[in-house]
């Protein structure tokens, strides 16, 4: 790694190096970390979602299914009653929307205008799922900081620092900042439990600072389900009027 990218690292992200930091193999970390999180096809969670974007605050019910690589599929409820149905590929983002009888068909950069970063699906993908972050990283760095493990990672448009627990290897915290606007994402992994025999965070805090506005998700995960078979029911019938 060149001197300029370790500056921008340990400055960038932590203000300063901590005195009792210690340089550590990337690779062999990142295969502990990657052991411990849970291979799989298809994904089912029952979760409640409280949205915060600092004007108003909203709390769902959802129920999120994942075909791996392919379709994340979500049913959000409030009062027990479906107020939308979510579909997104790789490509596209389908929403219903049964409150106001409406659809509408967007390719994914409708995704990334409203989270505000520069998300792809399978960074989307691993969110939902509680794994490490993907970020195509040209340059990256592994230390002990603090009496915790960091990973510190840059591609072209994000900085990534993580945080790893030191006993069981397990993510504690992910820290997203955009290269190119003023704008980061930070998520906490919480209430780990077993699931298939693998930790898995029952509960995440997301928050997102773009300039002087800030935007909170918090999930807690209620029911997590790996590789049963599952159906992404998205009809779209004659009572529905899409928006352009």
């Amino acid at each position: 790694m060149n001197f300029r990218i370790t500056f921008l690292f340990l400055f960038l992200f932590s203000g300063a190096f901590a005195q009792d930091s210690l340089q550590l193999n990337f690779d062999s970390l990142l295969s502990k970390i990657s052991a411990n999180q849970i291979p799989y096809k298809a994904l089912s969670e029952r979760t409640i979602l409280t949205w915060d974007d600092g004007n108003t605050a909203q709390q769902f019910n959802a129920s999120i299914r994942v075909k791996k690589d392919s379709l994340i599929w979500m049913s959000l409820s409030m009062f027990s009653f479906e107020g939308a149905r979510v579909l997104i590929s790789p490509d596209s983002f389908r929403l219903i929307n049964k409150m106001t009888n409406e659809y509408l068909v967007r390719d994914y950069s409708f995704i990334q205008s409203w989270i505000l970063m520069p998300v792809n699906f399978e960074m989307l993908q691993q969110i939902i799922s509680g794994e490490k972050i993907s970020v195509n990283e040209k340059e990256k760095l592994a230390v002990i900081e603090d009496g915790c493990y960091v990973l510190y990672l840059e591609s072209d448009k994000l900085f990534e620092k993580i945080w790893v627990d030191t006993q069981n290897y397990t993510l504690k915290k992910i820290l997203l900042k955009d290269k190119l606007l003023k704008q980061d994402m930070t998520i906490t992994f919480e209430s780990y439990n077993s699931l298939n025999q693998k930790p898995f965070s029952y509960k995440r805090n997301i928050i997102i600072h773009r300039d002087a506005a800030t935007m909170k998700l918090s999930m807690d995960i209620t029911k997590a389900h790996i590789d049963e078979e599952l159906n992404f029911p998205f009809e779209v019938n004659e009572k529905y009027k899409r928006v352009e």
